[in-house]
């Protein structure tokens, strides 16, 4: 996949050169999210969603453990078939408890791109409006979602378009 992209990075490249007409910017949407007020608003909305389900299991994972402890205590006086269906139980909840931690993580992630989504959507209709305005054919991102560079070299710094783009959010 990685070789597929830097294959097209290249024949655009080369595309680009034949052809001296066409325009291109760049920017760095992760670098426009961080710095827009409704990203920090997000992070603290899911950071105190984060700490409410971990004070949640946290209680839960106690109680768990509480339940081992006294298993624990008591397993050298009980029958085999009680040990037996007392550890069953310990599994079972063990498995319930390990079922709502990742509930939680789950509902936390899909919160979190619900809220997510309409700003990144907001940041590409910027990115638009701000290449429409400087007649840009085409609109590179300087970095990639892995962090690695997409972009090595621009010969123009005005070819990078992200503070353009900060400038168009705010006016909207």
């Amino acid at each position: 996949m990685k070789k597929l992209l830097l294959l097209t990075l290249f024949i655009l490249v080369g595309a680009i050169q034949v052809n001296a007409q066409v325009k291109v910017g760049y920017t760095n949407p992760e670098v426009i999210l961080s710095r827009m007020p409704e990203i920090q608003e997000i992070d603290q909305q899911i950071g105190q969603m984060l700490t409410e389900k971990d004070s949640l299991l946290a209680i839960k994972a106690a109680d768990l453990q509480k339940m081992i402890e006294d298993y624990e205590a008591a397993k050298n006086s009980m029958s085999a078939e009680a040990r037996q269906a007392r550890e069953q139980q310990l599994i079972e909840k063990n498995a319930e408890f390990e079922q709502e931690r990742e509930n939680s993580l789950n509902e936390v992630q899909q919160k979190q791109l619900a809220l997510i989504n309409p700003v990144k959507a907001r940041v590409f209709e910027a990115i638009q409006a701000v290449a429409d305005e400087l007649g840009l054919d085409m609109v590179l991102n300087e970095g990639s979602v892995n962090g690695g560079a997409i972009i090595f070299y621009a010969d123009d710094a005005q070819k990078n378009i992200t503070e353009l783009v900060l400038e168009k959010l705010k006016q909207s």
